[in-house]
């Protein structure tokens, strides 16, 4: 990166009046700023370099259907970069994900606000690329759900606060109304959040203190009538594991029944999973954890339930010492038992119904989805309408794996954001500062090294301390306490640039004409990461290969017996770092779609993304959905779909990790689609819990809808999602809706209305 122009700086590579004449095909085209046709036309002024600090403008007429599929030919000469596009002041992309250099190929699905002569802005971040050709396509077909925040509006008033894997959904008090809990980390209790049934939550702490929270998950385990929690803890890196904490639902009052339970062994907690083990039909306890080390005890470990309210522990052997903190629920080979998907690496392992598992993964699983450490989330659907379950797995970096050599730049603030590990080394970076500059947001996570990490500045090397977070040794240094948060550096303060730079810390040093350098050097190792940021630079410039974030997303289609990667078929977006994914049919269309949680940038939240499922074997990409806080400073985490208000209109609970909140989009119901909930309840005779259960939706004409009751997407918690919802398109009445207990009771109900709710199973056990 280099240079120092205006962000908004139109340079095209030739004379924006200079039209290209013909298509590939050799059709004689006109310029997009008169064409009639959205497609039939050249955008002027192509091809155009973009930059952090070069953008290309160009008219464009718009005409034709709102919705519209761009696809955009890029050449980029840096190793990554991100794109977006602008029509005037509304944003159409935003920062779409250039994974690789060279040439390639993007698309998106846009939505113009208004039609008439508009300028197109595409601007760059993180690397430099020349745009090649933009082409729109009218997509009519395509009808993009929208949604508002109304987390105020409900009493859904939250912390700044990590996450910890998305939250978990189900009718906690079997009222009629979802609830769901909310998985925080280490500052925040889990909190629970109860639907008054009103348009209003009442939100409560489940634990009076901190501590290291991670999943959970809800279950009717003792057949009382209502939903159980069972919560996950961290074990201190593995130097105290812990147990996990069964919470009983005794009428509304949650009480800790853990120790007469029989729960107790000790674990690094992650991902705690109900289901049938043995085939008896009530709920046994997977509860999945990372490695205890230098312990020769299983990884993960599973408990019998006994009926009475009690477990017992069971060993079982594979499973028990497979890989793996995260799992998904899942029936892959359709026998109608749970199996359970491990990951990273992914692992598929079927349930024997004998509380035995078998290892299947060298059967089922593509190559490109084995031995892979990059799978974040995973959710079970039927995106092809075949009737058998596919997977979709959501890739990125670990948080730690993001701490190497990682670094943005916003032009448009000014402001550099480093992220960088703690191992033996130094990095240097030239950038452009034609005033003070400003050092803040410095973290140095603890890791044994009691030393200290001063600033200095200038060929003389003054000394200076800035207050870091993550700092915590055994003793805080006295000048650490007292120091200020941030440091504002002149010029005149930093002159110069010392030859030697051997002691731990950052070197500042002003060059001359607005040049600067900074170096961080570590002698050893002394922090897990080292964070910080620059304000008041206008470039900047490295010689060493930056952290590219962009790991591949995978799309699974179940073939019967074995899995088929389809990720390039689908049209998946390209690249990204992706922490989470859940599934629904937003617009009613009767194909499933899904929604993509992105961690963005280091320090600046970006646009989850929407996957509008054609029901032609491919999905579209938009970013124009509005589930999105333009001033949330966190990052995407994981979320649940799921129809809140049971209006017919697939909604969203979203996590924000690190610096963000928890926020409920409601669907705005804009689709024309038809739709049918099914409130499934519990089983006729056992009777079963719905956990598990399979809903079927069969038209006269043979259409079929297939959903299993749990969550819409897992990480680390688990839900019970058991007012099914189905889009249905234009049908107006179906021929049956069926459901199939896990222990194999089946109701049915023929000939039904479609835009409303109808319950199969008892609302209570006997």
């Amino acid at each position: 990166m280099s240079g120092c122009t205006s962000p908004h700086q139109n340079e095209p590579s030739s004379p924006s009046g200079q039209i290209a004449e013909q298509s590939a095909a050799g059709k004689s085209l006109a310029p997009c700023a008169t064409a009639t046709h959205s497609k039939s036309c050249v955008i002027a002024g192509l091809p155009a370099k973009v930059s952090n600090t070069q953008s290309f403008e160009a008219p464009y007429l718009v005409s034709g259907a709102a919705v519209k599929r761009v696809n955009l030919v890029v050449d980029a000469q840096a190793g990554y970069g991100n794109l977006s596009l602008y029509a005037g002041e509304q944003l159409l992309i935003d920062n779409l994900d250039i994974p690789t250099q060279g040439k390639q190929t993007l698309n998106a699905l846009v939505a113009f606000a208004q039609s008439g002569l508009q300028t197109l802005r595409v601007e760059g971040r993180s690397g430099t690329f020349v745009v090649e050709a933009i082409e729109f396509d009218d997509r009519p077909d395509l009808e993009v759900a929208t949604f508002a925040d109304i987390s105020e509006q409900i009493g859904l008033i939250t912390e700044k606060t990590y996450k910890y894997g998305g939250p978990s959904i189900g009718d906690i008090d079997r009222d009629g109304h979802y609830d769901f809990v909310l998985n925080n980390h280490n500052f925040i209790s889990t909190q629970l959040v109860m639907n008054q049934g009103n348009g209003q939550v009442d939100i409560k702490a489940l634990f009076p203190f901190a501590q290291d929270f991670h999943g959970s998950a809800l279950a009717d385990y003792d057949a009382d009538g209502d939903l159980d929690l069972m919560v996950a803890f961290g074990g201190a890196n593995g130097t105290s594991p812990t147990s996990y904490t069964l919470l009983r639902n005794d009428d509304g009052i949650f009480n800790d029944v853990s120790a007469q339970a029989g729960i107790n062994a000790p674990a690094r907690g992650r991902s705690p999973r109900w289901l049938d083990m043995d085939s008896d039909g009530d709920l046994d306890l997977a509860l999945l954890n990372a490695k205890t080390p230098n312990s020769d005890g299983p990884q993960q470990l599973f408990y019998q339930n006994n009926g009475d309210g009690t477990f017992s522990q069971k060993r079982i052997a594979g499973i028990e010492n497979a890989f793996g903190e995260r799992a998904l629920i899942t029936d892959f080979d359709g026998d109608g038992r749970a199996d359970l998907m491990l990951f990273s690496p992914i692992a598929l392992w079927r349930n024997n119904g004998d509380f035995t598992f078998t290892d299947m993964s060298a059967k089922w699983l593509p190559e490109s989805a084995s031995g892979e450490w990059v799978d974040l989330a995973a959710a079970e659907m039927d995106v092809n309408n075949d009737g058998r379950y596919d997977i979709y797995i959501a890739r990125g970096k670990t948080l730690y794996e993001l701490s190497k050599k990682s670094i943005d730049f916003n032009p448009l603030s000014q402001k550099l954001d480093i992220r960088d590990d703690g191992e033996k080394g130094r990095t240097a970076i030239d950038f452009y500062a034609p005033n003070a500059i400003v050092l803040n947001e410095m973290n140095l996570t603890y890791r044994q090294y009691n030393g200290d990490f001063p600033v200095f500045l200038g060929g003389n090397k003054n000394r200076h301390v800035v207050k870091a977070t993550g700092f915590q040794p055994v003793q805080v240094p006295e000048e650490m306490k007292t120091a200020d948060d941030h440091l504002v550096i002149d010029m005149a303060m930093a002159q110069g640039w010392p030859e030697q730079r051997q002691q731990n810390g950052l070197y500042i040093g002003h060059l001359g004409n607005g040049q600067w350098r900074e170096e961080w050097v570590r002698n050893e190792i002394v922090y897990w990461n080292i964070s910080f940021a620059l304000s008041g630079l206008t470039d900047v410039s490295y010689d060493w290969q930056a952290n590219n974030r962009n790991i591949q997303d995978l799309l699974l289609i179940n073939r019967g017996d074995h899995f088929e990667d389809q990720s390039q078929a689908w049209n998946l977006p390209q690249g990204g770092n992706h922490r989470g994914v859940t599934h629904g049919d937003f617009n009613n269309d009767g194909w499933t779609d899904l929604f993509v949680y992105r961690y963005g940038f280091l320090k600046e939240r970006v646009t989850d993304l929407l996957l509008l499922n054609t029901g032609k074997g491919s999905f579209e990409t938009t970013t124009v959905h509005g589930a999105h806080d333009i001033n949330d400073l966190g990052h995407g985490d994981m979320g649940q779909a799921f129809d809140w208000d049971l209006d017919g209109h697939v909604d969203l609970l979203n996590g924000s990790e690190e610096e963000g909140y928890w926020y409920l989009y409601q669907n705005q119901g804009k689709s024309s689609g038809n739709y049918l909930l099914v409130n499934v309840g519990y089983s006729p005779q056992q009777p079963i819990d719905s956990l598990g259960a399979e809903v079927t939706v069969t038209t006269s004409d043979g259409r079929q809808w297939h959903k299993r009751v749990g969550s819409a997407g897992e990480v680390f918690s688990q839900g019970q999602i058991d007012m099914v919802h189905f889009g249905v398109a234009d049908v107006q009445q179906v021929a049956s809706i069926a459901v199939r207990w896990r222990n194999g009771e089946t109701a049915e109900l023929g000939n039904q209305l479609v835009n409303r709710m109808y319950r199969l199973g008892q609302q209570q056990p006997d």
